[in-house]
């Protein structure tokens, strides 16, 4: 395992851009603990958040699997269910 050193940091803008999600949000899943980060600097609370870019890749790979496993869920639950079009076809006659 790499050292704190080694590891590469983000900034908060950085890290919301890979997420695709506001600055907030980054601030909100670092306060519980979804993602892990750091505070420099010596300004205590206003200090400036560092993310390591190895939990916000994790992160990203959890959500992948998640989305491919609700993806294949509901492809099995709505196989035998007609389609959209195919339903329209009925409404409008």
């Amino acid at each position: 395992m790499e050292t704190l050193i080694e590891q590469e940091l983000l900034t908060t803008k950085e890290a919301a851009k890979l997420l695709r999600v506001s600055s907030a949000t980054i601030g909100n899943m670092l306060r519980s603990g979804v993602i892990r980060g750091t505070k420099v600097g010596i300004g205590g609370k206003s200090s400036p958040w560092r993310i390591y870019k190895e939990d916000v890749m994790k992160y990203i790979e959890r959500k992948e699997e998640k989305s491919s496993v609700k993806a294949s869920t509901w492809e099995r639950k709505n196989s035998s269910r007609p389609t959209k079009t195919y339903l329209s076809f009925f409404l409008i006659f």
